[in-house]
């Protein structure tokens, strides 16, 4: 009965659940923090990658949050406002793979989002639905096309837009470099936005996966929890390059088995244990199973994703009905002591 009221009060103040099946509004904004928007957040992710990268992602935030799960005070040497982090994640890191700026110093950002520079490490740039992305200098550079579809999952819409946050399923095409050497990759990923007023949301936990389960497929999993292990949100997003597809709660279950050895302690100072192996589920619209996954992490988790983790993991499942295995995609924060 405490999940059901809960959730009910979740839903009477974020509105996303009620968007689902809607296509994207192409004059949705991607501005960058003006107003009485502190914080805004780009986000580019790709699962399922070959050796030895498994996984790319790449995680902006520009402006410092209140919320203490997201945010980088460790940063901070003039404002909150005036200080961005950027994570270029894969699982071949490099030691600059997570950095912070200096945003009037460091970094170059049109006002309505379409070009995007982080000092001499990434510039991301374009318009919905084509948005281009480059690194060149380092030891792991990348250069990508994104081709967005009008798919998108919301995970935030709150009520006098305190926080919005949604993923647009994009097509990607581009290259990769570790060590002067290319690769050449093609695939789903996801192009993200937030951006959220100055306020402070108390949220401990977070996770979020990311799965594509075939060339046309692609599943998102996302826990948040508030104090004493309040349910926020828990739910499995399904869609497809032909369909808006559906949002799932019904029997979620995500448990962790194991645990990595030993603590890891973020620049903030928080500790936290991350998982090694755990499983995932959810159930359809018919009250059958829809998909369920084991997951076993590949040791490869970079530091940045906001204030928390981003790695890979193989898992092996179904998704209705069928047998499915692969290499997913995972965000971990976890500030419950």
């Amino acid at each position: 009965m405490g999940n059901l009221i809960t959730r009910n009060f979740v839903t009477s103040v974020d509105r996303s659940q009620r968007m689902a099946g809607t296509p994207f509004d192409p004059q949705t904004s991607v501005a960058t923090p003006q107003g009485s928007y502190a914080t805004v957040h780009y986000g580019i992710m790709i699962p399922g990658l070959p050796e030895p990268f498994r996984f790319v992602n790449v995680i902006a935030l520009i402006g410092q949050p209140k919320a203490r799960l997201f945010a980088n005070p460790h940063l901070i040497k003039t404002s909150a406002r005036n200080t961005a982090n950027l994570l270029v994640g894969t699982a071949a890191a490099t030691p600059d793979h997570f950095k912070g700026y200096d945003v009037k110093k460091d970094c170059e950002f049109a006002a309505d989002g379409s070009k995007l520079r982080f000092g001499n490490d990434l510039l991301i740039e374009g318009r919905y639905p084509t948005f281009h992305v480059r690194r060149e200098g380092h030891n792991f550079n990348m250069v990508l096309s994104l081709q967005a579809t009008n798919k998108v999952a919301h995970f935030a819409n709150m009520i006098s837009g305190l926080y919005d946050h949604w993923s647009l399923l994009c097509r990607y095409t581009g290259a990769l470099e570790l060590g002067g050497k290319a690769t050449t990759i093609d695939g789903l990923c996801t192009f993200e936005y937030a951006r959220a007023k100055n306020v402070n949301l108390p949220l401990r936990f977070f996770t979020y996966h990311i799965i594509n389960i075939d060339e046309n497929t692609q599943v998102l999993m996302v826990e948040v929890l508030g104090p004493l292990g309040m349910e926020v949100q828990r739910r499995v997003y399904v869609r497809s390059l032909d369909s808006h597809g559906g949002i799932y709660s019904e029997g979620f279950d995500f448990t962790i088995h194991s645990r990595e050895e030993g603590a890891v302690v973020s620049p903030n100072g928080d500790r936290m244990r991350l998982p090694k192996r755990f499983s995932w589920r959810v159930d359809g619209d018919d009250g059958s199973e829809l998909i369920s996954l084991t997951g076993e992490c590949n040791g490869d988790f970079n530091y940045g994703m906001t204030a928390g983790y981003a790695g890979s993991y193989r898992y092996t499942g179904h998704f209705k009905g069928k047998s499915v295995s692969g290499t997913g995609y995972i965000e971990y924060i976890d500030l419950r002591g």
